[in-house]
């Protein structure tokens, strides 16, 4: 096929400046706030315990339900009698069978049974989740990692500067990249280090020059709104090297507008696909433009995902 790529900076910058604003007054669509600042009640923000909670939590965060996912976690935080399996001194203590009984009680920890499905059209496919690493082995292997900096957070990161890029090096190639699972490791170690940025208000040096984490929510919310338009599809063009590559210009050029890093966008773009953008989902026009941040600069065409192969044509307004 042709492929035909136009790339708007000022719209870039344009969307993240809405955004910010619409999640501000809480004005995106049914978003209230995202499930992982919705804390435990005896979790103090900023604590050593409240990076652990993050940390653990971010190993097994794929493939599921961010809300129910998190819920289990406060649920099992909020037990005393479990509260030690965030605790990575404590976790290596118990008997194995102990720790995954006491991970599944309240479903951190899921069955088989329960997982999500995934589809291409009418054909039903195997859950993707169960091919992939066993949680406990994630959970066991986070365990032994924070263990080697006597389960301290703040020493882990002192121990590489508080630098965002060694630490993701660290964590993605060796002496750490078991303690995330294989299935999009990049993606999932620039996360964990944003929501221990974000939510613990923890300062980490370089995060403006880590890739930006790229999924189905953020390309659908890179395209719909024009920031990159044309025709093109996921065979042909690495779509996740294109969004990142564009995120970061657009970081570098509406630096002084913004003051904002690349990874930073990234939560701001996936509650606007996350709640919102429903061209691809149900049909070509988005029938939730008219209270959408970007609404009058919604791009027409068509946005269509079959499991992992997304097909775009898109015109910009």
């Amino acid at each position: 096929m042709d492929i035909n790529i136009k790339k708007d900076i000022d719209r870039g910058i344009l969307i993240i400046k809405r955004l910010v604003d619409a999640y501000k007054n809480r004005k995106l669509f049914k978003f209230n706030e995202l499930p992982e600042n919705n804390l435990p009640e005896d979790l103090e923000v900023g604590s050593n315990e409240h990076l652990l909670y993050l940390s653990f939590v971010s190993g097994i965060a794929y493939l599921r339900r961010e809300e129910r996912l998190w819920a289990a976690a406060r649920e099992t935080y909020d037990d005393e009698n479990l509260r030690y399996v965030f605790n990575p001194k404590e976790v290596i203590r118990h008997p194995l069978e102990e720790v995954e009984s006491n991970l599944k009680e309240y479903g951190l920890f899921i069955n088989l049974l329960v997982l999500k499905h995934w589809s291409i059209g009418k054909l039903k496919t195997v859950d993707r989740r169960s091919l992939r690493e066993n949680d406990l082995e994630i959970w066991l292997n986070h365990a032994n990692t924070l263990n080697d900096f006597s389960g301290d957070i703040k020493t882990l990161f002192e121990s590489y500067d508080n630098n965002a890029l060694k630490v993701f090096r660290a964590f993605t190639k060796l002496p750490y990249s078991s303690s995330f699972p294989t299935y999009h490791k990049p993606r999932k170690v620039e996360i964990w280090l944003a929501r221990i940025r974000r939510y613990a208000r923890f300062e980490i040096k370089n995060m403006n020059e880590l890739p930006m984490p790229v999924g189905a929510h953020i390309i659908r919310a890179t395209f719909l709104p024009g920031a990159i338009s044309g025709e093109l599809n996921s065979i042909h063009v690495d779509l996740d090297s294109l969004i990142s590559d564009y995120w970061h210009e657009v970081a570098e050029v509406g630096k002084e507008e913004l003051g904002l890093s690349p990874i930073e966008f990234q939560v701001f773009l996936w509650t606007l696909s996350k709640y919102g953008c429903s061209v691809g989902r149900e049909g070509e026009t988005c029938s939730l433009q008219e209270e959408c941040p970007l609404g009058d600069i919604c791009s027409k065409g068509k946005f269509n995902v079959m499991d992992t192969y997304i097909s775009i044509n898109l015109e910009q307004v």
